[in-house]
């Protein structure tokens, strides 16, 4: 019978043996490689990692660095892109995952794609754990993990601080992920948009979410202001848009549905947070003034991106158009 496939998160990743890093996503394969590592010489010091590269591996440097040496008997092999793997590192990876070196940890990368696919069903059989580093696509998917960065480090992010901290940083896994380990590292207690704020609120991607909260939610002069600091501090008006259209769209998307927001999130590709202050803001809008002001952001969407003359004109007569249909009872 073949062995049951061991799959873990990447922030279980633990030495053993054979392990498989399985996925593409650059920031928990990193995550999880730093992981094992910290494992592995913390139980060993003296250990130093070996690296080798699968795609342009020479035969033997496998069983020759799983060897033990005249110093110790423990070692650790990272091996690189198996998605490009020779013919000799098959070859050898196949012999060595029917009999590896138990004081080694053997720690191999496979981005996807279906190069080796007899390797990966030989490590399955030798009980080689899978851990799970695969692309993270979603909002809602990002928003989570940095969720859970802050539960597993028993600290508070609130829905606000959550949504701050994803309108400044959650287009990108490796800035969030960077800006969440900072958050960790300087910050004490709960932490709220106002802390976020204080760190990333000048970025030019949270200042046009923040235009699109204070024009959805009808605060005319404060969505103004934002807007012509923005553009004055050398913000384009295409993401401005972008980011107030967002905005409508999730305030259409949870018109008139009932369910909570864990439940609603993954069938309108939003992050339960999203959906929890769509419903609230939603209640300042009617479907006759928010499908008004969909179609005044397509529009402006066109004229920014080359349809009109002046898009600075256009941002701004979107955010004061937006701004009164949002208090259209």
């Amino acid at each position: 019978m073949a062995a049951k496939k061991t799959t873990v998160a990447w922030h279980r990743a633990a030495p053993a043996p054979l392990v498989l890093l399985s996925g593409g996503e650059d920031v928990l394969l990193r995550n999880a490689r730093t992981r094992i590592v910290q494992a592995v010489k913390k139980k060993h010091t003296d250990v130093d990692p070996v690296n080798l590269d699968a795609s342009s591996y020479e035969a033997g440097s496998l069983s020759a660095s799983a060897a033990p040496s005249l110093f110790s008997a423990h070692g650790l092999i990272i091996v690189s892109d198996l998605a490009t793997m020779n013919d000799d590192f098959l070859k050898d990876a196949l012999a060595y995952a029917e009999d590896p070196n138990p004081d080694m940890v053997v720690v191999l990368e496979h981005r996807g794609g279906q190069r080796g696919a007899r390797l990966l069903k030989a490590l399955a059989a030798a009980g080689a754990p899978t851990v799970d580093v695969g692309v993270l696509k979603s909002e809602a998917d990002r928003a989570k993990y940095a969720q859970d960065a802050f539960s597993r480090a028993k600290r508070t992010l609130t829905s606000d601080g959550l949504a701050a901290l994803m309108n400044a940083l959650g287009a990108n896994l490796s800035e969030l992920d960077a800006g969440v380990r900072q958050l960790l590292a300087d910050t004490e207690g709960t932490v709220g948009a106002e802390v976020v704020d204080a760190y990333y609120g000048g970025r030019i991607e949270a200042t046009g979410f923040k235009v699109a909260d204070a024009a959805c939610t009808g605060r005319t002069g404060e969505a103004l202001s934002l807007l012509r600091h923005a553009l004055a501090t050398g913000a384009d008006p295409v993401p401005i848009v972008a980011a107030v259209a967002l905005k409508l769209r999730n305030l259409a998307k949870v018109e008139g549905l009932s369910g909570s927001p864990g439940s609603l999130a993954a069938e309108l590709g939003m992050a339960p947070w999203q959906v929890d202050r769509a419903r609230r803001e939603s209640r300042a809008w009617n479907p006759v003034s928010l499908g008004r002001a969909i179609l005044a952001a397509a529009d402006a969407d066109a004229a920014v991106k080359g349809g009109g003359r002046d898009p600075v004109y256009a941002v701004e007569y979107l955010v004061a158009y937006v701004c009164r249909q949002s208090r259209a009872r």
